[in-house]
Parts: C-alpha cells; structure tokens; sequence
C-alpha cells in the first residue's frame, strides 16, 4: 500500500467534511425559514435537548502477534481535536490522553493500521448512548476495528460490556 500523509489525509478529510457541512447547512436553513427549528412533529422540546454524544476515553489495542502502528483522528464538531500515532507490541494496548471535549457533540474517530486503509465511526453511529468508550482493536488476524461501551471510565460504573461501534 503506499502511504498516505497526514497532510494528504487532512486534505481528504477536509473535502468531505466541507461537503458534508455544505449539503447540512441548507436543510437547517430550509427549517429555520419554515420555523421548525429541528422540531420533528409530535416532537417536544425536552425530547430534542441532547446536542450529540459524549465521547469518554479511547483505548488502542493489540491482540495481534506482531507489532502494528495505528493512527487515531478524533473530530470534533468538524476540528480535529486529537491526532496520535501509536506503536503497539504483540498483545499490547495503551488508553489516550483526553484532550477532546467532555461536553456532548458530533464526532468521528478515524482509524488505520499501518498506514493502510482509513476507518471510521462517528456519534451518529451510537446515537442511543448518551456517552461512549471506544476501543480501537486490532484483533488476532491483525484486522483494525471499533468496539464501544457504555459503563466503564467517564461513562459510568458497571461492567464492561463492548459491542461493534459501527
């Protein structure tokens, strides 16, 4: 696979956040002219209050027998927030500083294993949760993919019990 840069990733990733927010942008002021103001009908206010998901920590891990580097883009309401590169041993992990927001949002957390192929999940994906951890798991067969729960680290106390992300 040949390499992707981060400025050559960042430039992707600006493209189509733009024409995400683009093609968003005209349908919020198509019911702010209609008054709606993001009232579904049958709606109240009290059901439309929560303003996204709470993202609590990431943790990387690798189940792998080989050593892996992975890369982690956190998004935050369209800023990049967080942008790590992390080498793991063999059955190896490391959980993230925090530096993006504790406060409810829309994000996307971008994904690759050795500089190969991008993955993603976002708020959007796990809408049900009012907050989530994520795990960003390389599993045995050395393939990268999200996993969440809802009851352990800034999300809540309880057992862990992690479900697909996507």
């Amino acid at each position: 696979m040949s390499e992707l840069p981060r400025r050559r990733l960042l430039a992707v990733a600006g493209t189509a956040l733009t024409g995400a927010v683009a093609g968003c942008s005209s349908s919020d002021d198509d019911d702010e002219e209609n008054g709606d103001d993001d009232l579904e009908e049958g709606d109240t206010e009290s059901e439309t209050e929560i303003d996204g998901t709470t993202l609590g920590e990431i943790t990387i891990d690798n189940l792998n027998n080989s050593s892996h580097s992975v890369d982690v883009i956190v998004e935050f309401d369209g800023e990049i927030e967080e942008w790590v590169t992390e080498s793991l041993d063999a059955d190896s992990g490391v959980t993230l500083e925090r530096n993006w927001p504790s406060d409810p949002g829309e994000f996307r957390v971008t994904a690759r294993i050795d500089q190969d192929e991008l993955i993603e999940t976002t708020s959007e994906s796990r809408s049900d949760s009012d907050c989530f951890n994520l795990f960003v798991r390389i599993n045995r067969e050395g393939e990268l993919a999200f996993l969440s729960n809802t009851d352990a680290g800034p999300c809540g106390d309880g057992d862990v019990d992690l479900e697909d992300a996507d």
